[in-house]
Formats: structure tokens, C-alpha cells, sequence
């Protein structure tokens, strides 16, 4: 779930469905891509994974660019829209940057903006592309890679990226579904609409993000936050709460504007205030109801910030995490964005304290919300086993075991966490169920610090004593494995290491006559 590559996978399926390949997995693989990215129409840039949508500024390495183009072959006019205005609002030092440097960035820049026609494109290369590809030019026809990485004298001498350039001078000729054979499904802008999603893209660079839009006068930055763009509502949000709390009449009165955006706006807004956001917490637990999944989450998102004086809103928001997804909401992102306000240890509402939260609704709640399928998500209920008294725990014992033995799909970096603590309080309460758990774990990992995980693992398979000496043979065949290199993919010399680690345990376990009782779920 790599999105810079993912995107570009995406549009190479449906150009090969164009082209006659006809294996019925293909649809299914293209839906299922653009499922995930229809998610962030109207909230951000497409991020780095199936996280959170981008909005600290308005392209993150071309994954707009390369959104636009996708939903403009599928045909399917709001995603590509939205994604090129995102393209046409990033140009000067938001455009010069990305993870490694800025080289996909640059190359997915006018592929994007042409999605929304002759005007935007002329308005953007004359803002920020004309002058900057003329810099790239080399006296030999060649393009250079501007920026970092920095091309090694070793293995890239003299960078080229002639490639990336043309796509841009070849898109007049329309001769390349990526550079616009087929018809634009997206409105084309006027010139004085490019010139107006232009001007949203300037005021902020990464070595100064801020005195742009904190010289602004209040009436702008409230103007603002009912822009189309998430990232200027962002850049507006931050500076007012940098203003006087004098405002706030003004953002609890937009919470019932007509436009949506400017209810979005309104939300980042009272979240950068925090705890002087209180006085609209009656307004926010009303916007809990709206239609619209994202305003809902956002209102979620403010009072997770406003904190203690939000603390009301708790059994609605447990009601709400419990509820099952409908078919607007497939992959429950309703429940992962409140699984956040209500759990995670950094700013959720219940972070520190379970105290006359309602047991019935807090368990429904972390039953729906060790099945999502983020692994980040799931992370954040952590809090709700280190805040629960020790006699409570054994109500949730089946719930733990569930989200060990059923990884996350998604946020697989993340998804550790709550495997492995989950496991160390089935061992706790020495559930035998634990057993089989910890081995289906350690035959099962993923290679990111596997070498300390092996070792934690290995720990808690220990602590059932002679109870599991039945795994002894799994155990053998896992050392054998390591020994031998697999999987390929962990370091060699880790593999060694974790070899007699699983040896040490191998040897224990034949060895120890510890028998604690047991107890089943």
C-alpha cells in the first residue's frame, strides 16, 4: 500500500484493459486501487500509504498528478477535478520538494494540470514550469535532475531526466493517454480560474510556512476557510488560533454555514485551538450528525483537541465507533478517524482515563475497533488495556485474541504494537489459546525489527512453561529456517541471531518443569 508506485501500477492496468488484456482480476485490482484513493477526493493530496490525507501541502511526490490521470481514464470527473486543481495549486516550494527529492513530483506536474485544460497548464508553466525546465536544459539537449538526491559521481553521473521533462512539451500533442489522448472528464478552467487556484498554492514554503498567512487579516483567514482547497482551510486554521480567541463566535457560527467547506474549515480551525475551543462543543456534538462522513470526523478531530470540556461527547462518539460501515463508508474510515479522537495516546479523549466511561458502549466500541482493517488504528487501543483496571481486562480477553490472531491488512508498520501486547496479556492471564497465537506470530512476521520482536515472542512462549512444549517441532523448524537465510528477505546475520534464539527457547522449554494453570476463552 505504496502509493507513488501503487498509482502509476493502477493506470499501467487500465491502459493494458485498453489494450485487450482481458484477465478478469484486472478490473477487480483497478477498483479496488481507486476505491482507496476516492477516499481522499475533497481532503488532502494523496499520501505515502493508507494514511491520513495530506494537507500540509497541495501535491506529495505527483501522487495528485498521478490521481488526476488515473480517474480521468476512468472516466470518473470528480476525482480527476479535484486532483487537478491539487496539481495546479502546487508549483515554487511546493513543487521543488518530495520524499528523496523532487523528481516525481516534477514529472507528474502537467500530466495533472492538463487534466483541466490549455488555460491551467499556460498559467502554470508561466507561474512556475517554463522557467524552471529551462533551468534543467542542457546545452546538449539533455534535461537535468534539479535538487537532491544528489546524482552520485560513482553511479549516476549527470542525472538524466530528459523523460520526465517532455512529458510536459508533448502534451499539446495529445498522442499518449498520460499526456492527453483522451478527452479531459474534468470542467476546463478559464483563465481566470487558473489564475485564482494559482494564487491558493502561494504564501508558504518549507523554511517559512507561516508569516504569509499570519500577516493576513482575520476577515481573509475566515474567507479562507471555506476554500475548495483542505490546504489552504489548514494554512487559515493554524493562523487564526496564532489570533486572539475574539473568533470564536465567528467559527461556532460557520459550523452552520450551507457550504460544506466552510463547516470543514470551521473544524480545523476550533481543533488548532484546543482547549479554548470549549465554548463550541455543544455546536460540534450537534455537527456529529451531519451527512457528510469527513465533517463528522473532523468534528470528531476538534473535540479530540478541545479535550476535557469535550468529554460529554464521549458516549455518542463510542456509539458511533461501534455502529457498522455502510456502503458509503467500505473500509470503515469513519471508525479508524474516531478509533484516533477517542483512544490514541497522543490527544485522544480517552487517552489517560477510562473513569464513568459506560463499559457496555467501550467494549462494543473496541470490539468494532480491533477489526478495522488499519493496523495504526488498532494501535490506538493500546490505551484502553494499559487504563483499564486488572480485574476488567478478563470482559476483553476474547477481543485481544481476536486482533493477535487476525493482522491488519493495512498499516502493516504499525500493526505490531497491539499484537504484541495483546499476547503479553493472554499470557498474563495464561490463556492457552495464547500459545498457538504466539507461535502463528512468530512464523508469520514481518521483517521490520523482527530481530527484537523474535525475542519478545519467544519471551511470552516461555512463560506457559511445559504447556508449550508441544511447539518444540514448529520451533525446530523455524531455527532451521533462520539458519538457512529465510525468509530471504531479513539480514543474514539477523537471521543467525534469531536462530539461537529460538534454539535458547527450544532448550528451555525441554528443560523447565514450570506448569502454571491455564484457562480458556
Amino acid at each position: 500500500m505504496m502509493n507513488a508506485p501503487g498509482v502509476p501500477l493502477t493506470i499501467a492496468l487500465e491502459l493494458a484493459r485498453r489494450a485487450g488484456v482481458t484477465d478478469p482480476a484486472i478490473p477487480d485490482a483497478i477498483e479496488r486501487s481507486a476505491k482507496l484513493l476516492r477516499f481522499y477526493i475533497g481532503k488532502g493530496a494523496v499520501p505515502y500509504g493508507d494514511h491520513h490525507p495530506w494537507i500540509q501541502m497541495h501535491e506529495d511526490n505527483g501522487k495528485c498528478g498521478m490521481a488526476a490521470v488515473l480517474f480521468n481514464l476512468l472516466e470518473e470527473e470528480a476525482g480527476a477535478e479535484f486532483f487537478s486543481r491539487m496539481s495546479l495549486a502546487s508549483h515554487g516550494s511546493e513543487r521543488d520538494t518530495g520524499h528523496t527529492g523532487n523528481f516525481w513530483n516534477m514529472s507528474w506536474a502537467m500530466p495533472g494540470v492538463n487534466q483541466s485544460g490549455p488555460e491551467a497548464t499556460g498559467a502554470w508553466m508561466h507561474e512556475f514550469g517554463s522557467w524552471y525546465y529551462d533551468l534543467a536544459r542542457g546545452h546538449d539537449g539533455m534535461f537535468r535532475h534539479q535538487g537532491p538526491p544528489q546524482a552520485s559521481p560513482d553511479h549516476t553521473p549527470g542525472w538524466d531526466a530528459t523523460g520526465a521533462y517532455l512529458l510536459a512539451y508533448a502534451m499539446p500533442l495529445k498522442q499518449l493517454y498520460i499526456t492527453g489522448k483522451q478527452a479531459a472528464t474534468t470542467p476546463q478552467l478559464s483563465s481566470a480560474q487558473a489564475q485564482a487556484i494559482l494564487a491558493d498554492g502561494r504564501g508558504w514554503s518549507n523554511a517559512d510556512r507561516h508569516s504569509f498567512y499570519d500577516a493576513l487579516a482575520t476577515d481573509e483567514l475566515l474567507r479562507r476557510l471555506s476554500n475548495w482547497s483542505p490546504v489552504v482551510r489548514e494554512r487559515a486554521a493554524v493562523a487564526l488560533s496564532r489570533q486572539a480567541e475574539t473568533v470564536m463566535p465567528e467559527l461556532i457560527r460557520l459550523l452552520d454555514a450551507p457550504a460544506l467547506e466552510s463547516r470543514l474549515g470551521a473544524c480545523q480551525a476550533l481543533a488548532h485551538f484546543g482547549a479554548k475551543a470549549a465554548p463550541a462543543v455543544p455546536k460540534l456534538r450537534q455537527t456529529l450528525k451531519a451527512d457528510h462522513l469527513w465533517l463528522r470526523v473532523k468534528a470528531a478531530d476538534a473535540l479530540a483537541a478541545i479535550g476535557e470540556a469535550a468529554r460529554p461527547a464521549v458516549p455518542e462518539l463510542l456509539q458511533m465507533l461501534a455502529r457498522e460501515p455502510g456502503p458509503e463508508d467500505p473500509r470503515a474510515m469513519e471508525q479508524r478517524y474516531l478509533s484516533f479522537a477517542l483512544f490514541n495516546e497522543r490527544g485522544g479523549l480517552l487517552a489517560n482515563s477510562l473513569e464513568e466511561v459506560d463499559r457496555k458502549l467501550l467494549k462494543a466500541a473496541v470490539q468494532a475497533g480491533l477489526r478495522n482493517q488499519d493496523g495504526r488504528a488498532r494501535l490506538a487501543y493500546l490505551s484502553v488495556f494499559k487504563n483499564l483496571p486488572l480485574a476488567e481486562l478478563e470482559g476483553f480477553l476474547s477481543e485481544i485474541h481476536y486482533a493477535v490472531v487476525n493482522p491488519a491488512p493495512s498499516g502493516i508498520m504499525f500493526a505490531d504494537g497491539i499484537r504484541i501486547e495483546g499476547l503479553q496479556l493472554l499470557s498474563e492471564w495464561k490463556v492457552a489459546e495464547g500459545i498457538d497465537a504466539c507461535l502463528f506470530y512468530l512464523k508469520n512476521q514481518n521483517h521490520w525489527a523482527s530481530e527484537k520482536r523474535t525475542l519478545q515472542l519467544l519471551e511470552i512462549l516461555r512463560s506457559y512453561g511445559t504447556h508449550a512444549q508441544y511447539t518444540i517441532p514448529e520451533l525446530e523448524k523455524l531455527a532451521a529456517a533462520f539458519a538457512d537465510g529465510k525468509p530471504e528477505h531479513f539480514p543474514r546475520h539477523l537471521s543467525q541471531r534469531k536462530a539461537d534464539d529460538v534454539r535458547q527457547t527450544i532448550e528451555y522449554l525441554k528443560q523447565t518443569l514450570a506448569r502454571p494453570e491455564l484457562r480458556t476463552l
